[in-house]
């Protein structure tokens, strides 16, 4: 999907419910390149890959449903049309402790054969340090948790993980967020 990891950390909230982290962090973020997301919510690399590429590819187009960039690659992540349905499965959820703090990379497009523009990441200077001062001032502790498949994280993100097989979860993930534009998967 792309030649550097996906910048994302595990963060612990030390004790913060879900709307005083939220607002706390969305007060000290950086940009709205910078995004929370529920404990649960961050399952693989292609996982979010895919979904910055359909978010950063509407973004160049001119063609978001959401309003930000943030929202946007929240609403693929959790395979919805619908923007609040996003912030529901894809956020911090009632009583989790832990959560992702994600960076989305500029994007600069690019023509591929056909004239579409694909967007083409471009590496952060130093996601670590900054997400390091960012949960310094929001007085997060930080976890080296790596992101990983679970079936109910899956779950709450609204993946339909019946009839899929073990060695095919980060498949069920991907085809999870190209549904997003797909008007029936949001009634799921």
């Amino acid at each position: 999907m792309s030649p550097h990891p996906f910048s994302l950390a595990n963060v612990q909230l030390n004790g913060e419910g879900p709307k005083e982290a939220i607002d706390h962090f969305l007060k000290h973020r950086p940009s709205e390149r910078w995004v929370l997301l529920g404990g649960h919510a961050a399952q693989s690399m292609d996982q979010l890959w895919t979904a910055w590429i359909q978010a950063t590819r509407n973004e160049l187009r001119g063609a978001m449903v959401a309003r930000s960039i943030d929202a946007e690659f929240l609403r693929y992540l959790a395979g919805t049309h619908h923007i609040s349905e996003a912030f529901a499965r894809a956020g911090l959820q009632s009583g989790q402790q832990d959560a992702w703090v994600v960076y989305l990379p500029e994007a600069n497009g690019v023509a591929n054969d056909l004239g579409h523009v694909q967007p083409v990441a471009t590496p952060p200077a130093s996601f670590h340090e900054d997400v390091n001062t960012l949960c310094s001032l929001l007085e997060w502790g930080r976890k080296g948790v790596e992101a990983s498949y679970s079936i109910e994280g899956a779950r709450l993100l609204g993946v339909d993980v019946e009839g899929w097989s073990k060695d095919r979860e980060e498949e069920a993930l991907v085809a999870h967020v190209l549904m997003a534009d797909d008007q029936s998967s949001s009634h799921r």
